[in-house]
């Protein structure tokens, strides 16, 4: 489920959305590729702290993994097990900092005005880990599903 933080997570089917939901009307888009970025945690865990209260995080678990659109590339901010680190200096998430970063051209490793996935993945690796490990002490690594050599976004710069 996506669950908001104002949310109350024990009335989690009331308040949250089900990612397969979101997938399954992703999927009804007539398009011929999608791309889903998702700056979220799986771990249940926020900047405020646990979503649910007096638990342990390594007991919240996703029960199993969700199919996306087949035409869809999926980008997430961390591992299913891995919470999303914040970047106070940068007043945004970890992830989305270098997200946007890499879609102003720091991804375009290959210097031909164009993003790939691939390139987008080795980015987000090369930098996402570390500034979680120096950040907070913490493991985040994004997750990047889809053809490599797709474009991402091409530079008009």
């Amino acid at each position: 489920y996506f669950v908001p933080v104002d949310a109350n997570p024990h009335f989690i089917k009331t308040s949250g959305y089900k990612l397969q939901t979101f997938y399954n009307n992703l999927s009804k888009i007539p398009a011929k590729k999608i791309t889903i970025v998702l700056d979220s945690c799986f771990s249940g865990n926020s900047e405020k702290g646990m979503l649910f209260k007096g638990i342990s995080p390594s007991l919240v678990k996703v029960k199993k993994e969700y199919q996306g659109p087949a035409n869809a590339t999926i980008i997430t901010s961390a591992a299913v097990d891995q919470v999303s680190t914040w970047y106070p200096e940068k007043k945004h998430s970890l992830f989305t900092y270098y997200f946007l970063k890499g879609l102003q051209g720091d991804a375009d490793l290959n210097k031909d005005k164009k993003i790939t996935i691939g390139e987008m993945k080795e980015y987000l690796k090369e930098h996402v880990p570390y500034m979680a490990r120096r950040l907070a002490g913490t493991e985040q690594q994004p997750v990047v599903s889809g053809n490599d050599n797709d474009v991402l976004v091409r530079i008009l710069k």
